[in-house]
């Protein structure tokens, strides 16, 4: 379906060079990059240190306290991305009662609020184009067996890395 729509897009992949607009209008891209950051965020959590001292129903967090904020765990929970959560499915972002349950706080692949990450439209541009110019120019086949391991530290990583 991404090398469909690429290619309905951008016919001639000698020409392939396209504006900021031309692609993010790509549907079936933006779900392929969303559905990627969600089961393969870059950084696993974000730490976070509450300024004030804090009741959380009935438990007292004292100012200061480090919080980490499981990015990968979010991103997986069943109950906000349903049975398939651990199978990469584009589709489910064109799917309307899915994306009315996520916010920029259950799905926050660059992190969330005023300290999110800065480049972030910047990293998805170069995201979309690289992988634009992969699926239209080049062919690829899974390798039977072939399994890459990950390594959580900071960022998510292949092992060995």
């Amino acid at each position: 379906l991404l090398r469909e729509e690429l290619v309905k897009a951008f016919p001639d992949k000698s020409k392939f060079n396209p504006t900021f607009e031309e692609i993010n209008s790509l549907e079936y891209l933006n779900c392929v990059i969303k559905e990627t950051l969600r089961l393969y965020p870059t950084s696993i959590a974000i730490r976070r240190a509450n300024i004030n001292d804090k009741m959380f129903g009935d438990i007292f967090i004292p100012k200061n306290t480090l919080i980490d904020i499981p990015i990968v765990t979010l991103h997986r929970l069943p109950s906000i991305w349903g049975p398939t959560v651990d199978d990469f499915d584009p589709k489910r972002w064109s799917n309307p009662s899915l994306t009315e349950n996520v916010t920029n706080y259950n799905y926050m692949p660059f992190g969330a609020g005023i300290r999110s990450c800065i480049g972030n439209k910047l990293a998805l541009s170069e995201f979309k184009i690289l992988l634009s110019m992969l699926v239209r120019n080049f062919t690829f086949r899974s390798i039977e067996g072939f399994h890459i391991n990950k390594k959580a530290g900071f960022l998510l990583k292949p092992n060995p890395y």
